[in-house]
């Protein structure tokens, strides 16, 4: 991929280029995973609900819990994970 700049803003903003927007799917309004490392900054599309799900199922598969009890803190992490991919 090219190297492409962007300018950062007064209010600390910057403008993904469009190309970069088609190509991974960012949408307007859509929030935003940034995540920082000795490496730089990385902006990431959260995953889908549906995602979400699929993965908590796989893991509670590998580890005979699926349609277990969930204990308390488990099942308020589920319920975080889904309140915030749908914001």
């Amino acid at each position: 991929m090219a190297l492409m700049y962007s300018t950062v803003t007064a209010k600390g903003q910057i403008t993904l280029p469009a190309e970069l927007r088609q190509q991974f799917g960012f949408r307007p309004g859509q929030r935003v995973a940034i995540t920082a490392d000795e490496n730089g900054v990385r902006v990431d599309a959260p995953p889908s609900l549906e995602g979400l799900r699929q993965r908590l199922q796989t893991e509670m598969r590998q580890q005979g819990t699926w349609g277990a009890v969930l204990d308390p803190d488990e099942a308020r992490m589920i319920d975080i994970v889904e309140r915030h991919a749908q914001s």
